[in-house]
């Protein structure tokens, strides 16, 4: 079942009335990311695209990540506004503003909201599993063929609460913050 709005009030409380959709709450861009790709990678070494070394050689798996580089924010004086300048074709990570605490008893899906859509970018998100604490991050494409401004702050992706039941495990993964 899919938590409305009072349930998302009660269980999100720190989200103003700006930020609450009838289905949903919009999460507020904070940082943005760009992936290091000016390290080339040695030859057979598959770790730049981010593949577990257990899908290529025996021994223990290990996550070897791109490097990431934050974008400081830029100033727009014609809009008296401070945000980023995505180019085409480029790999950004976007990370919200609020730490995002899921309970125990919900799974959470994120979907991004229509103005990036109807601009040309691509939002690709994950499942929020039961019990995350931390700060949410999603892969962010420009398809068009100008750059695009997202300014600081601004509504970017909807998150949706899902009622879980039944036993589960909750999360205790990498990006676990406590």
């Amino acid at each position: 079942m899919i938590n409305g709005n009072e349930i998302l009030k009660k269980k999100y409380p720190d989200f103003d009335d700006e930020s609450r959709t009838p289905n949903g709450i919009d999460l507020r861009l904070g940082k943005v990311y760009v992936l290091d790709d000016a390290i080339e990678p040695y030859p057979n070494n598959f770790s730049s695209y981010g593949l577990y070394k257990e899908d290529l050689f025996d021994g223990t798996p290990e996550k070897d990540l791109p490097k990431q580089k934050e974008i400081r924010p830029k100033f727009m004086d014609c809009y008296h506004i401070e945000g980023w300048s995505l180019i085409p074709n480029k790999v950004y990570i976007l990370e919200v503003e609020d730490t995002i605490k899921i309970d125990n008893d919900s799974i959470q899906l994120y979907k991004p909201r229509s103005t990036l859509l109807r601009a040309g970018l691509s939002l690709s998100t994950a499942v929020g599993d039961a019990g995350f604490n931390g700060k949410l991050s999603f892969m962010c494409i420009n398809h068009g063929h100008l750059p695009f401004f997202l300014e600081k702050g601004v509504r970017f992706v909807q998150l949706i609460d899902f009622e879980l039941n039944g036993n589960s495990i909750t999360y205790d993964g990498d990006y676990q913050e406590y």
